[in-house]
């Protein structure tokens, strides 16, 4: 692979990540209301950016140059299960909450994640509601 061939993929790569970055900043800003929140709205947004940032750079480094070398076939068999199988971990990694151990982004991270379950518990109540037959005695 040459040079400008490396470049290009690295831009590409860089434009995923920031891509769902900016994806994961927007969905905050636009779902995520006053009564999501117990904190500030900077928090919750600054917590999405870190959030998406980090997923952004595990898809756009990690997941988008494992597809490339699967598809042209420069990868080897062996290698290319140990990969998937550590892109897989490093993901449900993620999402159970790793990265909100972690002391310098911990704060911010943990709002986004408790305003973003306030959402979903909220979501779901609703979709039940609509769900559940209206009783005779109502």
């Amino acid at each position: 692979m040459t040079q400008t061939e490396l470049s290009m993929n690295f831009w590409v790569e860089a434009a995923v990540a920031a891509a769902v970055s900016i994806i994961f900043v927007l969905m905050s800003l636009f779902s995520i209301k006053e009564r999501h929140r117990d904190i500030e709205a900077w928090h919750v947004h600054v917590g999405a950016g870190i959030y998406g940032a980090i997923f952004g750079a595990v898809i756009g480094f990690v997941i988008v140059p494992l597809r490339v070398w699967l598809t042209d076939a420069s990868l080897p068999p062996q290698y290319a299960v140990i990969s998937g199988f550590s892109v897989l971990f490093i993901m449900i990694a993620l999402r159970s909450g790793l990265i909100a151990r972690l002391p310098f982004l911990g704060p911010q991270v943990k709002a986004y994640r408790r305003a973003l379950l306030r959402r979903t518990i909220e979501t779901a109540q609703n979709q039940l509601k609509k769900l559940t037959p209206a009783t005779a005695a109502e």
